[in-house]
């Protein structure tokens, strides 16, 4: 660790001596000593770091150290911030001021030599401790060798889960069988860290047989030690409500209400409901004792289930009041067998030439230390994925049998810790920082990849080891190299196979947060720390340059020195508090003057006073879309920026934004200019060079002008650029230069295009570009675009109003995806033999007079992903007759007729977006009108298949005997109920009729043409069976349906042990529809119901069983 800090000074002390060059002039040669003599220091910290844990005099020596490299970086900082403030002053002041300044000058001198002396002799210690000099530098080494391969990550599936099966049995059988056991309502999964609790929980939540039993009505919270009680209960009630109302406007509405009114909502949601909700990760009694009483249980809502994972099984029994409502599972160790068939998988999995006798030999002997903890086999996994060889084996090994105590599956203090130290200490020396950094972000959030590297960049911890590869590819092999060793768990990867975002476990992160304070790199405030812990901070033998707040209002009042304060509020307690106000920063440049990262989340204002941080590297801003920012004029005196991130969403007041001093800027995102000044056309045009990445929004065509003459563009290197214009304004003159670009590899035009030809505005080297709103007339987009060598990903939304595309023969050599959306007049696309030679994904979306399927495009052999949506149905039929079944072009049956009867509006501006609303479903027309079924898809083996509900007032009552219909004004009784946030639907329920001794049957009728085809359906009736049924020896109900002539089906439901006073659902059959179902018509009724019986409607769902 001491070897990344100081290789982080040299680097940052280098990069001094190049930027403030004048300012430095007399100290210089003291300076660059300095440097080069921590260079030297630095070559003997290999070996020491190895050595540190065996001999107190090292580790002595390297806290020395480490303290060494931050006392030479503050003392050039400091001297540095002297000089830029006195170059504000005017020269008179300066000129006044320069005697009086001298002896401080000749101090500065004194303190770099002293502090040279000091490494020098540090230095000779090293020596005399007899640790071996290492010129060649570990990480970098690394570097320069990339693994070319697309790496598959671990997380993303579960495929190497292993020996939960019987476990996984068990707990699906006790939240199933709740009609047959209904008193069992709180299900604990209890056991130490690693041992796959929650890992159990989510394959039990994920089951498709849970997901049926309980629709909808499901919820999944992590609590963790940092719980907040207001946002548990939003969350669940944002999840239980279903996929249909989880809007903006929605979560709005919650966050008006009280700790109370959301758990009285939460309550009367789901005591109408069967639900499931998980509590994972609960510390503390104190969460169960807030968060149950909006839960009904018990006898309010029998079947419903709590599943509850924890690691201490005295918070279950502290309750007394569920213990007689409780089941609890403790996931069992692994067996060997089990164990290596785990560690096989992921630690040879890859090595396929390997002798599997002589690995299993010593894979056995290591899984004996791991106590059959999958977190602890998952661990060692990862220190073994790095070694091919059976000697490199060996010395893991021997390693893990002198380090690891015997692994015992019941203490929590032995061998999951003792291995992810383990894994810790194997990082190689540039990854340990980098991994301890994830500390910064609270506990069970997911981390986004591109904020994480951009602050390890700013905070030095990245370096460049060759001129091929910049400082944010290393960051990104940074992150895959800690995915490779299993220390994070990737979520979602982009399209060129990067990992866009992932976790990082409870345990990885406890050792994080240990760590860090072992080697003062960070500081945690959490909602319980106090002034306390911040002296505490204050007072260790070297300060922590780093501080987090999670939920905290205690700033480290005494850490002068810090350079990174990250202020994480979202979805947090402290986010609620700045919500509406500002938050007072002035303690910010009081106190920490040499600032080089500081990330604000949540925030409405930032003090002014900010001018002073005249080191700050990175800067990110960001808020909800509802809470105003203003940013005062400052950021020209933050000449170190390199990194600057603004609410784009917010409503946002720039006054006089000053951009042009930033000569080391990066990143600029976000810059939204609303006209009424030429600040922006003013500050723009002299942005630095060095820009690498742009985002601006602009209203007026001098701002447009401007953003286009940007120096980034026409002589510097930027490689991205998003620029949208407003309605009005079109974009007709660009820079000639723009063209010839030769760095800009992403492109993003939003907004009227009216240029001579668009090849004047596309630089020949684009991977990546979006063209959205051109409005493009009399140019054919494809024939520029096709043009370009590199391009991979090309976006065209409502840019053409022609009708001809054309693809030529040798077109778009490198394309890889295709989107074309809302091009409502396009009705040829030609596609020449030999155009699109590496397509594998074509997405078109709302094209409704492209009757033609493209004859070139049977021809592009690479294409494995075809999807349309919104495209004549002549389109669809070609597509088939070339091959493409319905199925793999994953149009859900009738979905466009279906949706044109939705009273929700269908968002087309991408497929992701419109399969979301799909799955998630909406209502057809009013959805408390008759005929007002609600339609939604289900998604099974990459194929969308369609759904319905049939609400009460769709359907018909009858009696019995004889069949005679009767009014339904006097038999049923109407209510609303929520059925999912603020969606209100109709419920009926039989009212006692005269002839008491009458039964009803309810039954209904639907097109079948609606229904997907070659796929198996089941109906189900939703009701709610009277406690009064039990009385009256109501024990059974009779249901009948037929899809077509020889299908019909009849059978006798018991109602003897079904939950009573709850919504169920009733199945009363399956069928399966025919390729040619659109003229048949499904008729159904349940029979043998009495008053007091309440209908929901009927569930018409795919269950996914094709032919």
């Amino acid at each position: 660790m001491a070897e990344s800090i100081v290789a982080s000074s040299v680097k940052w002390i280098g990069s001094i001596l190049i930027q403030e060059a004048n300012i430095l002039f007399d100290v210089a040669d003291q300076v660059r000593g300095l440097q080069q003599e921590l260079e030297e220091m630095q070559q003997y910290l290999q070996d020491a770091d190895k050595k540190h844990e065996k001999e107190e005099l090292i580790c002595v020596l390297i806290r020395q150290i480490t303290k060494l490299a931050y006392d030479a970086e503050d003392v050039i900082d400091m001297y540095v911030l002297n000089a830029q403030a006195k170059s504000e002053e005017s020269w008179i002041f300066r000129f006044a001021c320069f005697m009086r300044s001298a002896p401080k000058m000749y101090e500065v001198g004194k303190h770099i030599y002293e502090t040279r002396e000091k490494v020098k002799n540090t230095i000779e210690k090293l020596n005399n401790y007899g640790l071996r000099k290492i010129h060649e530098v570990e990480g970098f080494r690394r570097l320069h060798h990339r693994r070319p391969e697309r790496r598959s990550y671990y997380y993303d599936n579960f495929e190497f889960v292993v020996g939960l099966e019987k476990d996984m049995q068990k707990l699906l059988l006790e939240v199933l069988i709740g009609e047959r056991n209904s008193h069992i309502k709180v299900l604990s999964i209890v056991g130490m860290g690693g041992c796959g609790k929650t890992t159990l929980a989510r394959k039990l939540y994920n089951h498709p047989c849970t997901q049926k039993c309980f629709m909808n009505c499901m919820a999944w919270v992590s609590i963790s030690q940092e719980w907040d009680t207001r946002h548990v209960l939003s969350e669940i009630l944002r999840k239980v409500g279903g996929p249909v109302r989880r809007t903006k406007e929605t979560s709005e509405l919650h966050a008006k209400l009280n700790v109370e009114e959301l758990m009285d909502k939460l309550y009367n949601i789901l005591k109408e409901n069967l639900y499931l909700v998980v509590l994972d990760d609960v510390w503390r009694k104190e969460a169960l004792e807030q968060l149950l009483p909006a839960l009904p249980w018990g006898s309010i809502n029998s079947g419903s289930k709590i599943i509850i994972t924890t690691r201490n099984q005295k918070i279950i029994q502290s309750h007394q009041n569920i213990q007689q409502n409780l089941y609890v599972r403790k996931p069992r160790p692994l067996s060997e067998e089990e164990g290596w068939d785990l560690l096989n998988k992921l630690a040879l999995s890859r090595h396929k030439s390997c002798s599997t006798e002589s690995f299993e030999r010593l894979g056995k002997e290591m899984l004996k230390k791991c106590g059959g903890l999958p977190l602890a086999i998952v661990a060692l996994a990862g220190i073994l994925n790095t070694r091919e060889s059976i000697g490199e084996w060996q010395q893991v090994s021997d390693t893990v049998r002198s380090r690891v105590m015997e692994g015992t599956y019941t203490d929590t203090c032995t061998s999951v810790q003792d291995l992810l130290a383990l894994s810790y200490e194997d990082l190689p020396y540039d990854l340990k920082p980098c991994f301890l950094y994830l500390g910064v972000f609270p506990e069970d959030c997911q981390i986004a990849a591109g904020m994480l590297t951009r602050m390890w960049i700013a905070e030095g911890l990245v370096g460049t080891p060759n001129q091929e590869m910049s400082q944010e590819d290393v960051a990104l092999q940074c992150l895959e190299e800690l995915s490779h060793r299993f220390m994070i768990q990737v979520v979602p990867t982009n399209f060129k196979g990067a990992i866009k975002a992932f976790h990082l476990h409870d345990l990885l992160r406890d050792l994080c947060i240990k760590k860090s304070k072992e080697e003062s790199f960070l500081q945690v405030y959490t909602a319980g720390s106090s002034d306390q812990d911040a002296i505490h901070a204050s007072l260790l033998k070297i300060q922590p340059r780093r501080a987090a707040l999670h939920s905290s209002i205690t700033f480290p009042t005494q850490d002068s020195n810090l350079r990174s304060l990250v202020l994480l509020t979202k979805s947090s307690s402290l986010h609620n508090t700045y919500a509406s106000k500002a938050l007072d920063l002035r303690i910010v440049h009081q106190n920490f003057k040499l600032l080089r990262l500081l990330n604000l989340w949540g925030i409405k204002t930032a003090s002014g006073n900010l001018r002073k941080l005249l080191t700050l590297d990175y800067r990110n801003i960001d808020s909800d879309n509802s809470v105003p920012i203003i940013i005062p004029n400052i950021f020209g005196k933050f000449v170190q920026l390199r990194h600057l991130f603004l609410p784009v969403h917010s409503p946002l007041r720039l006054e006089q934004l000053q951009l042009s001093c930033m000569s080391n800027l990066q990143i600029l995102w976000g810059v939204r200019c609303n006209g009424g000044s030429d600040w922006f056309a003013r500050e723009v045009p002299k942005l630095s060079t060095s820009l690498k990445k742009l985002k601006v929004i602009v209203t007026t065509e001098k701002d447009l002008k401007a953003a286009f003459n940007c120096p980034s563009l026409t002589s510097g290197r930027l490689h991205t650029f998003h620029c949208e214009w407003s309605d009005g304004v079109a974009l007709q003159l660009a820079n000639p230069i723009f063209s010839h670009n030769q760095y800009l590899h992403k492109l993003v035009l939003v907004g009227k295009l009216q240029v001579n030809r668009l090849s004047f505005i596309l630089p020949p080297n684009l991977v990546i570009l979006e063209l959205k709103d051109s409005n493009l007339e009399n140019e054919d987009p494809m024939v520029a675009a096709g043009a370009l060598p590199h391009l991979k990903l090309l976006k065209l939304t409502n840019s053409f109003l022609g009708t001809v595309f054309s693809c030529k023969d040798d077109s778009f050599p490198m394309l890889e995806e295709l989107y074309l959306a809302s091009l409502p007049k396009l009705n040829i696309w030609e596609v020449q033999t030999g155009a699109l030679p590496c397509l594998k994904k074509l997405v078109i979306i709302k094209c409704g007079m492209l009757h033609m399927f493209p004859l070139g495009l049977p021809f592009v052999t690479t294409l494995q992903q075809l999807e349309c949506f919104g495209v004549p149905q002549e389109f669809v039929q070609k597509a088939e007759e070339c091959g493409w079944s319905r199925q793999s072009l994953r149009l859900p049956h009738n979905f466009e007729a279906i949706i044109e009867q939705s009273d929700t509006p269908v968002d087309f501006s991408s497929i992701s977006k419109l399969y979301e609303q799909l799955i998630a479903g909406g209502f057809l027309s009013n959805k408390t009108q008759a005929s007002s079924p609600k339609y939604w898809v289900v998604k099974g083996n990459d194929i969308y298949y369609n759904s319905f509900m049939l609400y009460a007032p769709c359907l018909s009552l009858a009696e019995c005997h004889p069949f005679k219909d009767i009014s339904l004004d006097n038999c049923w009784e109407w209510s609303q109920i929520e059925e999912s946030e603020g969606a209100l639907i109709t419920v009926g329920k039989l009212k006692s009729a005269p002839f008491s001794n009458k039964c009803f049957y309810v039954g209904g009728e639907f097109d079948a043409g609606n229904l997907s085809p070659e796929i198996t359906y089941e109906i189900a009736f939703v009701i709610k069976v009277p406690l009064s049924a039990s009385e009256r020896c109501l024990k059974a109900a009779r249901s009948y349906f037929s899809y077509a002539p020889g299908t019909s089906h009849a059978e006798e439901l018991m109602l003897v042990d079904k939950q009573k006073d709850v919504w169920i659902e009733l199945v009363v059959g399956e069928f399966m529809t025919s390729s040619a179902s659109f003229d048949q018509t499904l008729y159904f009724r349940l029979a043998g119901i009495e008053s007091g019986f309440e209908i929901r409607g009927v569930v018409i769902r795919a269950v996914q069983k094709s032919v």
